[in-house]
């Protein structure tokens, strides 16, 4: 029996995107139908489908309620990767929290409402000269900042609507973010491959819309083990994920952990392809 798979895209942008355009062909390699479809288009379009799996539902956090009707709805119809209980885990950055509870280093954080006293009293607290705020919930970069205490009400009054909605997740700056962020990819809690993404001068964030700089890295042993022993605080094994964070003196900071849509950046290493259609088989098995 041939498997249809949907690969969950955006009405902004449905096209499956060049990295998962390999995992789609290493799937169809195996048997399988895939086929693209917005999650905020026709509903018809997962209609019959053995498995949806997110992988560019960018977007989503600008309408939460239908994404999360969206994806309760696609749980109950068909299997979903990955899972609902994940994607509810990653929803709210205060999941950062949940991982610092569990042992894993993060950057010191604070889940606070989007108002200047409130953030001014995490700069008081922390004696912080600056900090990252980004939206508790948010993806791809969308209204992160970096605030100075000298000109924190200023900023905050700058903010976006998504922020004030659902409150900031206020971090500590890691000064290693000039070197680049590492983004740790894995498929069923197992290490496939890494790249360095470097912001440009004069720039921290290392989303795409800023252009840096990526390149594949080949990790120490030890930091993708510690991006797994992350990943095994998780409510259950993810089919994929994503460990973003810093290494100092030989340990993984982890500034967030993408488990709902994370670019996998399949095209860096397309051997990772065919591991990620491997697992995926194996979950549908």
């Amino acid at each position: 029996m041939t498997l249809h798979i949907v690969l969950a895209t955006s009405a902004e942008d449905p096209a499956i995107t060049a990295s998962d355009r390999l995992y789609a062909e290493a799937l169809e390699r195996r048997g399988c139908c895939v086929t693209g479809a917005p999650w905020d288009g026709p509903r018809e379009a997962f209609a019959g489908a053995d498995a949806v799996v997110l992988r560019s539902t960018w977007g989503y956090f600008r309408a939460l309620d239908a994404f999360k009707a969206w994806t309760e709805a696609m749980a109950a119809s068909t299997r979903l990767f990955n899972s609902l209980d994940l994607v509810r885990w990653n929803l709210r950055k205060d999941y950062v929290e949940k991982l610092a509870a569990a042992g894993v280093r993060v950057p010191k954080s604070f889940v606070v409402p989007c108002e200047g006293p409130a953030i001014g009293r995490v700069f008081d607290e922390t004696g912080w000269a600056q900090a990252v705020v980004k939206p508790a919930s948010g993806a791809s970069g969308h209204s992160v900042e970096l605030l100075q205490r000298a000109t924190l009400y200023g900023q905050v009054a700058g903010l976006a609507d998504e922020a004030r909605q659902a409150g900031v997740v206020v971090q500590e700056f890691l000064p290693e973010i000039a070197e680049g962020e590492l983004s740790l990819v894995y498929f069923d809690g197992a290490f496939s491959h890494a790249i360095r993404k470097r912001p440009p001068p004069g720039e921290f964030r290392t989303n795409s819309r800023y252009k840096p700089t990526r390149t594949a890295e080949a990790l120490p042993r030890d930091v993708a083990q510690q991006g797994a022993d992350c990943l095994a605080t998780l409510p259950e094994r993810p089919l994929y994920a994503r460990v973003d964070g810093v290494v100092r003196d030989g340990t993984l900071i982890v500034i967030e952990v993408e488990v709902l849509e994370p670019a996998l950046a399949m095209d860096f290493d397309p051997p990772s392809a065919e591991r990620f259609a491997e697992a995926t088989m194996k979950r549908l098995a």
